[in-house]
């Protein structure tokens, strides 16, 4: 199943140098058009513009029906919106981080999973030791990790 992948997730992992590790547990991933452009052409000179667009493992798409992104909620950036209805239309898996996003993807029926559900991932396969060193590389980098979380993605994976 593809992955498609919104703007929040890849720039994280970008930040923490973890980017690799989203391409080992992922193999590849799609990007709609709006969240290229947010990541390699809005943010031409920061990081993540060049790692991304250099990528040959995360692929452009453009979605098909413009008419259905433009019809979600527009508290939804226009990356999420297309990211959504990318996803819809080949039937893929969304990475995303945010709440707002992840309620709407449910509304309609499509799957998602997350940075963390990514990390519990790589552990169970044997691409990391652990998760809390993952974890902390993210927070140090910008990511917003509640405390809670942090504890709860810890026992998930026997590490407290």
């Amino acid at each position: 199943m593809q992955v498609v992948a919104d703007a929040g997730p890849l720039l994280s992992f970008v930040r923490a140098e973890r980017l690799a590790l989203l391409k080992s547990v992922t193999g590849s991933v799609v990007i709609p058009t709006a969240v290229y452009e947010e990541i390699v052409v809005k943010g031409a000179g920061k990081r993540g513009a060049d790692e991304v667009e250099h990528a040959d493992w995360i692929e452009r798409r453009s979605v098909r029906d413009q008419t259905f992104a433009n019809r979600l909620p527009h508290k939804l950036h226009s990356g999420e919106r297309e990211a959504i209805t990318l996803a819809r239309e080949i039937g893929g898996v969304l990475l995303v981080d945010e709440l707002e996003v992840r309620k709407e993807a449910q509304r309609l029926g499509i799957q998602y999973f997350g940075s963390l559900a990514l990390l519990k991932e790589a552990k169970q396969r044997g691409l990391i030791p652990a998760v809390k060193p993952v974890l902390d590389e993210l927070i140090a980098a910008g990511t917003y990790i509640s405390k809670s979380l942090y504890q709860d993605v810890l026992e998930q994976v026997g590490e407290t």
